[in-house]
């Protein structure tokens, strides 16, 4: 009965590895530093497939998630928010980020706005450089920051970086686990 399952075992972690690939899912980081009082920075990150990326752009509405952090100043404490607590919102029409090493600017320098991100307590403007805090129940009246549209800041993105996809770890993790199971059963002979 065991080499039964050893033999499912290796043959579900083969088949799963061996699967005909998808597109490769990349995550993208970012910082935003230089822009606000205190030191304070936005940094965060997205995910997206190669394909979203073979333009050069990688558009909001081809995010499959993303996570912003502020790392707080005196006018707003630290917060994060991320897809899975928040939303994606935009006024024009070409959200997104440049990933071919074209500049980001904000303000629409580049033509290209990076959104809004927002959830029930917090929100971004990363085209625009302002930080609020929801947290009063008026969101007209909560704290609020804005970046120094003339500093000397930068927003940086980095090389993408792979994303393991699900299926892959759970094939890899199948033939470990049935590698074990070999192993014992040799040590037990």
């Amino acid at each position: 009965m065991k080499k039964i399952v050893v033999a499912a075992a290796a043959a579900l972690g083969v088949a799963t590895v061996a699967a005909p690939a998808q597109a490769l899912t990349f995550r993208w980081d970012v910082d935003y530093s230089g822009f606000f009082a205190d030191g304070a920075s936005i940094t965060g990150s997205f995910i997206a497939d190669e394909t979203a990326a073979a333009d050069g752009i990688v558009f909001g509405d081809e995010f499959d998630s993303w996570e912003w952090s502020w790392s707080g100043s005196s006018a707003v404490d630290a917060f994060s928010i991320s897809s899975a607590d928040g939303e994606f919102e935009t006024l024009f029409d070409t959200p997104g980020f440049f990933v071919d090493g074209t500049p980001n600017e904000f303000e629409l320098a580049d033509g290209l706005d990076q959104g809004s991100y927002v959830s029930d307590s917090f929100g971004l403007d990363l085209e625009f450089l302002i930080v609020q805090d929801f947290t009063s129940g008026n969101p007209f009246a909560g704290g609020s920051t804005s970046g120094d549209l003339a500093a000397a800041g930068s927003i940086s993105v980095s090389d993408p970086e792979v994303v393991p996809e699900p299926a892959t770890l759970l094939g890899l993790l199948t033939l470990a686990s049935a590698a074990a199971i070999a192993k014992r059963q040799k040590q037990a002979v």
